[in-house]
């Protein structure tokens, strides 16, 4: 809560190689009387021009130069470690907007709204995750079949998608793909054989696994 009703800005420091350290700013600044929220220092008396005059003049000789920022993003106001927190988990989804403008204001009524949010975020990497999964358990299946397609057809010398499917107790569809990207990759020749089409292994398939 602000005790200070008056004229309120911030003030931004642009240093110079040449001139005073941050840190001997920072000690003329705390004598003059400015405080520092986050990144600026805060001059709020409700004689503006004079209190920027005397800020004027404790920088004088120092080679540093001030800007002033009239509305800051709210976070540029925390404290380092909040606002380096803060914008960690928003830039990582663990937290939205919302929770991150309730967290300047209310920063009770932001545990209820970063809970949700970051109960979204969680359900996102899980469901990311189980994805991924799917796809490293498909491959192996894939790949387990792929191996039995090549025994079946080295011993048969060809044989259609339905055949292949009784043998190995699977649908279809899913022999198709294998053999689709068997024939994508060379290793399995697909013939026109009266109505079906019949998939034998390429030569250098034969030749390789002889």
């Amino acid at each position: 809560m602000e005790l200070n009703t008056g004229m309120r800005a911030y003030v931004q420091m642009e240093y110079a190689a040449d001139g005073s350290s941050p840190a001997e700013v920072e000690e003329a600044m705390r004598r003059a009387g400015f405080r520092r929220e986050g990144i600026y220092y805060v001059v709020e008396e409700d004689d503006m021009v004079s209190r920027l005059t005397e800020l004027h003049d404790a920088l004088r000789g120092t080679g540093v130069r001030f800007v002033l920022v009239p509305n800051p993003s709210p976070t540029e106001q925390w404290s380092g470690t909040t606002r380096d927190a803060a914008m960690h988990w928003r830039q990582d989804g663990l937290i939205d907007d919302e929770a991150l403008d309730l967290l300047e204001r209310e920063p009770l009524a932001f545990r209820e709204a970063a809970i949700r949010s970051t109960r979204a975020a969680v359900e996102k990497l899980a469901a990311m995750r189980e994805l991924e999964l799917a796809e490293r358990r498909q491959a192996r299946m894939q790949n387990a079949k792929r191996d039995d397609i090549i025994v079946m057809l080295r011993s048969t010398g060809g044989m259609t998608v339905r055949q292949i499917g009784e043998v190995l107790d699977a649908p279809e569809g899913e022999i198709f793909e294998v053999l689709a990207l068997m024939v994508d990759d060379g290793s399995v020749l697909a013939e026109q054989s009266d109505h079906s089409i019949v998939y034998r292994l390429a030569e250098r398939v034969m030749r390789s696994r002889r």
